[in-house]
């Protein structure tokens, strides 16, 4: 029987949120066909292989698990580490470097997706819709550069961290005087971040995908946050967002969204499974991001969105796994 690490925690903000991730995975193990093993990577970096999700607050020192001793645990890796360094390539550069197939996107398009100024600078060189943007580096606004933003942008605007997740650092800018306000709490999470033209209520949308050469696109599923945004607490705490799967949208809606899902889901090579978001306003679709490691709390879109295509958890579970490379 393969054995599948399932590592989890990670340095990211999102620490917590992979936790509660990990747990719905493991539940729905096919225990039959796979054997899970837990990996815990803890804030100080430390990987430990534990025997259940209590042993994460005070792991022992004795479980700590070499890198180089990764393949005497686990022959095939499943990481759910949301955010830097586990959704970013390097975690991927990891396994890589030991030989270990693992499921999910490769190190290219997990940097590539995780870097959202990266991301948007490719995606417009596809010429592919997209709100308007503008990226400041190393924590410096410039009076040209407020005055460009002054000059080409309406308020509201959002000011989000380049690499972060789960909405984590952004902040919506109704006012200009609370832009330099709104720059620092971005860059407390990263050295880069972008202005974006915000959209008023706009419909969120999201579609999964799921394997490698050929693809399983979702139907679009839609939130409605109860914030003003599809913000942490949102997400993780107030579980008052409104998912409807499938979204009413029409025909010619929906084929657009799905098809440029696919697109852009094989240009930025990814594999395995990801999550495409978009936003819609007045029957203009805008492309937002793609997540390479999607949520899977109990309220996360890219299972229930799955789930809606006939497919169980379990399932759900063991194709990722199938797909690994």
């Amino acid at each position: 029987m393969l054995k599948i690490g399932l590592i989890f925690g990670g340095l990211s903000n999102e620490h917590e949120v992979s936790i509660i991730s990990a747990q719905n995975i493991a539940a729905n193990f096919d225990i039959k066909k796979y054997a899970p093993v837990l990996i815990f990577w803890n804030k100080n970096g430390g990987f430990f292989c534990v025997e259940n999700f209590k042993e994460v607050k005070i792991p022992k020192k004795q479980n700590l698990v070499k890198i180089e001793d990764f393949k005497k645990y686990f022959d095939i890796a499943f990481p759910i580490t949301h955010g830097k360094y586990g959704e970013d390539g390097v975690l991927q550069a990891i396994l890589e470097s030991q030989r270990i197939k693992y499921c999910g996107c490769r190190v290219l398009s997990s940097a590539l997706c995780m870097d959202k100024a990266v991301f948007k600078q490719f995606v417009e060189g596809q010429k592919i819709k997209q709100v308007k943007f503008k990226i400041i580096i190393d924590n410096k606004l410039s009076k040209k550069e407020l005055k460009e933003i002054k000059r080409e942008f309406i308020l509201p605007i959002f000011v989000k961290p380049a690499n972060s997740g789960s909405s984590v650092g952004i902040t919506k800018v109704k006012n200009l005087k609370n832009l330099y306000s709104a720059i620092k709490i971005a860059f407390q999470h990263d050295n880069k971040v972008i202005i974006e033209q915000g959209i008023e209520k706009p419909r969120e949308i999201e579609i999964a995908i799921l394997g490698n050469k050929n693809l399983i696109v979702s139907e679009p599923g839609e939130l409605k946050p109860f914030n003003e945004f599809y913000d942490y607490n949102d997400k993780y705490k107030l579980n008052k967002t409104k998912v409807t799967i499938p979204a009413k949208l029409n025909k010619k809606q929906i084929k657009e969204i799905k098809e440029i899902a696919g697109r852009v889901y094989r240009i930025c090579c990814c594999t395995g499974f990801a999550r495409v978001d978009f936003l819609l306003k007045d029957n203009k679709i805008y492309l937002n991001e793609i997540n390479t490691l999607p949520g899977f709390t109990q309220n996360s879109m890219y299972p229930l969105l799955m789930m809606n295509k006939g497919m169980s958890y379990k399932q759900l579970i063991n194709r990722i796994i199938e797909l690994a490379s």
